[in-house]
């Protein structure tokens, strides 16, 4: 590749920058030059995500309401980037609501979850975890991680949402 052409590139004057040269010139510098594609157009990325969440938040009745996304507070000037799954309200009390589809790292997931509940203490948590046979192997093999949290049955947390009153603290499966 020409000095002029490299001058080109470093100076955005060059219209496009071609693969190879990308290439060229990261190898130079002792680097490794990757890429990824994504999808375009209107795929939802947690469609799976959002189907599993859907049943909880459409057994919400009056007089409690919800909320997807919800940010958590900031503490200090950083912008906050974390947010609660969903949050339902009412009755001077909130639901905080995780979704879990796939249990891994467990020790993260309960971290994480405890930094959410202190930085946002609600007044109920529920995780929900998506019933597949790995959760619930996941789930029964470290049970002591999860133990502030008790089983749930999942029926009757739709219950008490249906019939517009706040679920208890603790884990279903959806």
């Amino acid at each position: 590749m020409s000095a002029d052409k490299v001058w080109r590139i470093e100076n955005e004057r060059q219209r496009s920058l071609a693969i190879v040269d990308a290439c060229e010139m990261a190898a130079v510098l002792g680097l490794d030059w990757s890429a990824r594609a994504y999808p375009n157009g209107a795929t939802v990325r947690d469609a799976g995500q959002a189907r599993r969440l859907l049943p909880i938040l459409e057994a919400v009745a009056a007089p409690l309401s919800h909320g997807t996304d919800v940010t958590l507070p900031r503490t200090d000037d950083a912008p906050e980037l974390r947010a609660w799954d969903a949050v339902i309200y009412g009755n001077g009390e909130r639901t905080g609501i995780e979704l879990e589809s796939r249990l891994t790292d467990t020790q993260a997931t309960v971290r994480r979850i405890n930094l959410k509940r202190r930085d946002d203490p609600v007044d109920h948590f529920v995780l929900a975890i998506a019933d597949t046979r790995h959760n619930r192997r996941v789930l029964a093999e470290f049970s002591s991680l999860f133990a502030a949290l008790p089983r749930l049955r999942t029926a009757s947390v739709l219950k008490a949402l249906r019939e517009g009153r706040h679920p208890p603290t603790g884990i279903i499966l959806v």
